[in-house]
């Protein structure tokens, strides 16, 4: 009787083929190709917009392709740029911060590296060892260039250490998501003088840090702080008029008093401050009105916001919080209460520098421009920003910073 011996023959290695697109902020060709060669120590040689890396018989090839002018490759590109942007635009994400962050950053890519690679395998388990090995290279190109990638169907975008920034089912790994710091021109502010560049850095690094996107070609504020600013005979008759007018406004609206009866309110309180020419010309013609509507009320009972500023710049308070929220209203008004009389309310003025208001006015008029782009793309404020509350602000310490040329209060520039 043989003996019948049963070989298990060796499974026959197939070639495995995938794909990823790298989305990254460079949008020289030759630049991301030089950075790839020093990455991976290879020595420079004209071999157009392609590198191959191969190690026994796992390759990848990367292809760097611009999305400028008219060829079918640059249209390709532009397409998958274009559709990048919009997967993440439209992803229903309740990761709202994650969602706008990465959006701006793929906003910013200017150009597309598809990489296939390839390697041998017998065995579904040598084929996941085999892609994790691939993806090593591949994340650190990634890295290095600052990008986003994204691996075979496109549906999970990841960073250069191989986290989850978003998938499909709007989840991501990370608590919070930067763009890419992108440097802006070398004589972009030539001309400027050192303090306005320092304010915006210090700006700039503050919204950083708390994971908030702004446009780095933004305007510099280039008043000088060691030229003379607002009085504080100018900011207490400012805090008056605008204690006057939102408490005028919150009898109008919060009460339903009449007219008559919210002039009679306020009457005190203007002859206490003798405040009667302190008010601005849309401020007096409001008052003036007995017909307001119900629109411009709550438009002035929105100046308790900037009451508020007005008492942190006259060191009524330090407290000058992340706008996120109204300001305490009640503590406005109990801030003044003390001080009801324009000679009372001097004597208590410790007006802060003109440095310190200029940086705050840098500060809000970048944060103005992150709620405005926001709502413009149909998207949250950013790190739940109250865009009423940031508008107020910029109106408010852009006026006590002298911006704009010292202009008056209805003047106000609070474009962004």
């Amino acid at each position: 009787m043989g003996l019948f011996h049963k070989f298990k023959k060796d499974k026959a290695s197939e070639r495995v083929n995938e794909a990823a697109m790298l989305f990254c902020p460079e949008s020289d060709c030759n630049k991301v190709l030089w950075q790839m060669e020093e990455l991976f120590n290879m020595e420079h040689t004209d071999h157009g917009n392609s590198i191959t890396l191969r190690q026994g018989d796992m390759e990848i090839g990367f292809l760097v392709i611009s999305p400028e002018g008219d060829s079918d490759n640059a249209r390709y590109a532009k397409d998958q740029l274009q559709g990048v942007a919009g997967y993440v635009y439209h992803n229903q994400t309740p990761l709202a911060d994650i969602k706008r962050n990465l959006f701006y950053h793929l906003r910013q890519c200017k150009s597309l590296i598809q990489i296939i690679y390839s390697f041998n395998s017998t065995s579904s388990m040598e084929t996941k060892e085999k892609e994790e090995q691939v993806r090593g290279p591949i994340f650190s190109v990634t890295d290095r260039l600052e990008g986003v990638v994204t691996f075979g169907d496109g549906m999970v975008l990841q960073n250069g250490r191989g986290q989850v920034i978003l998938d499909k089912e709007g989840k991501s790994e990370m608590e919070f998501y930067m763009p890419a710091e992108l440097p802006v021109p070398e004589d972009w502010a030539k001309d400027a003088p050192y303090e306005s560049v320092e304010r915006r850095n210090k700006s700039v690094e503050l919204m950083r840090e708390k994971h908030v996107y702004v446009s780095p070609w933004l305007p510099l504020l280039w008043e000088n702080a060691e030229k003379e600013g607002r009085t504080a005979e100018e900011v207490c008759a400012r805090a008056a008029a605008l204690l006057i007018v939102s408490l005028y406004s919150e009898c109008r609206l919060g009460d339903h008093l009449s007219y008559e009866k919210a002039r009679e309110f306020v009457a005190p309180i203007i002859e206490s401050y003798g405040a009667e020419t302190y008010f601005s010309p849309k401020e007096k013609e409001y008052l003036d009105n007995p017909d307001s509507t119900e629109k411009e009320q709550i438009q002035f009972a929105w100046q308790y916001e900037n009451l508020w500023v007005m008492e942190w710049a006259l060191g009524l308070t330090d407290d000058l919080f992340w706008p996120d929220r109204i300001c305490d209203v009640p503590g406005s008004v109990r801030l003044l209460k003390d001080y009801p009389t324009m000679e009372t309310l001097l004597a208590a003025a410790k007006l802060r520098s003109r440095k310190e208001l200029l940086g705050q006015a840098d500060l809000i008029y970048r944060l103005h421009w992150a709620c405005v782009d926001a709502r413009v793309m149909g998207m949250a404020c950013p790190e739940k920003l109250e865009e009423g509350v940031v508008m107020e602000r910029h109106r408010a310490l852009f006026w006590l910073a002298g911006c704009d040329g010292m202009c008056p209060w209805d003047d106000v520039d609070l474009s962004t």
